[in-house]
């Protein structure tokens, strides 16, 4: 695993302990734009999200790509039970509450945007305010790890 990748898991472990998560998960769309996938995730039950490709709209993710912004789904959503079983990596990880934060680097625009982090609780206990602050606080990290020694790693 080269430097880059090791310093993303160290951040998204640090990421799922700061909000006491139970699953984490990070898309960069660094490649291919239309095979988006989950690279790299912590605290998974099975292997289902790592064969998943994130589309636009679909489940938690997909709103987050289509809106461009941060979403989360938990127990304050009326709709909460119907939009769980909308959204796969939900589904697959038994997730009660999650948010999907996009990595957007410059002006806010799906060109912009550099992958996606997922995070989620195998509880009803919905993401406060403050844990939602400290997580987009850190969101810029993650996307220098794209922008930077990862994309040329990649290649």
């Amino acid at each position: 695993m080269a430097a880059g990748q090791v310093n993303i898991m160290d951040d998204l472990t640090r990421l799922r302990d700061m909000t006491s998560s139970d699953f984490v998960a990070l898309a960069p769309f660094v490649d291919q734009p239309a095979r988006r996938r989950w690279m790299y995730i912590l605290g998974n039950k099975n292997d289902r999200c790592q064969q998943m490709v994130i589309k636009m709209g679909e489940g938690l993710a997909g709103a987050a790509l289509r809106l461009g912004r941060w979403v989360k789904l938990d127990a304050a959503n009326p709709r909460a039970a119907q939009e769980r079983r909308e959204c796969p990596v939900m589904l697959a990880e038994q997730l009660q509450s999650a948010a999907a934060f996009p990595l957007i680097m410059g002006p806010s625009t799906s060109t912009g945007m550099k992958g996606l982090l997922f995070i989620g609780r195998r509880t009803d206990h919905g993401y406060e305010e403050n844990e939602i602050k400290a997580i987009l606080e850190n969101l810029e990290r993650l996307v220098a790890y794209i922008e930077g020694p990862w994309k040329e790693a990649s290649r």
